[in-house]
Formats: C-alpha cells, structure tokens, sequence
C-alpha cells in the first residue's frame, strides 16, 4: 500500500466490544494485506491491552469510552489506544513472578509480558487525564 492509511474506532469499556474489534482489526488484515504473522502479533496486543484496560482500569464500573487508532506505514503498524481510566504506565509495571512448573504457576498477570514481547516499540504518557499506549509493530516481526 503506498503511503500511510489510519483508521479509528470508538469503543465502550465493555469486554463485550471486543468482538467488534476483532471484526474491525480482521478487516483490516485483509484490506492492508498483513501477514499471519503481523496480524497475530497486533491482534495479540491489541486485545491484551484493551482488555487490561477494561479490566483493570475502571474499577467503580463508569461507562467509558476507548479510541483505537491503527495506522499501517510503510515498515510498521502503529497502535495507539487512549482511555480516561485510572493513570497505569503498563511499561514501568513489575514484571510478574513465573512459576517454575505448571503446579506454580498463577493464571493472570501476563498481559503485559505479551504486549512487551509482541510489539517491537513501546511507549506511554498520561495527558490532560488520559492514558496513551503506543505500540509499534514491525511488519514480519
């Protein structure tokens, strides 16, 4: 594709809105002509992080909305998600504690690992009240 195409969606805070996304990033893939192999990554992170937010961010229940922005450039996919949940740098979080065998291990807590691991460029801040998330993923990565 020459030059660079950006898209955007506005979602709630539900976790049921991420069946709409997924729908979204799908078409995209195939409009954009992604790889497997960069489609599995973006999805990955995408859906951790969105989900963590939902999850995690907002936890008197409020409704909320979360804008997803994709931008596919010509070596890269850039994905920025902004909420107006609680602060969280989700790049300067703790890594969390692996077991050692699957008799030690805990469910959750590894969201972040993943989006760490999937994409290959992150960044935060927090602006007039909302967090922002950029992610960089190298197409072929």
């Amino acid at each position: 594709m020459a030059g660079e195409a950006r898209r955007e969606r506005v979602i709630g805070n539900q976790l049921s809105e991420l069946a709409d996304v997924e729908r979204w990033l799908a078409e995209l893939v195939v409009e954009w002509g992604l790889s497997d192999q960069t489609a599995f990554a973006l999805d990955l992170v995408l859906n951790e992080a969105v989900t963590n937010v939902i999850t995690h961010g907002y936890p008197d229940g409020r409704p909320d909305s979360i804008t997803i922005a994709l931008t596919d450039a010509a070596d890269a996919l850039v994905l920025e998600i902004e909420d107006h949940a609680r602060p969280f740098d989700p790049l300067t979080a703790p890594a969390m504690a692996t077991g050692t065998d699957l008799a030690h291990a805990t469910i959750g807590g590894r969201g972040i690992r993943l989006i760490k691991t999937y994409s290959d460029e992150q960044c935060y801040s927090y602006v007039s009240g909302a967090n922002r998330l950029k992610l960089v993923v190298r197409k072929g990565s």
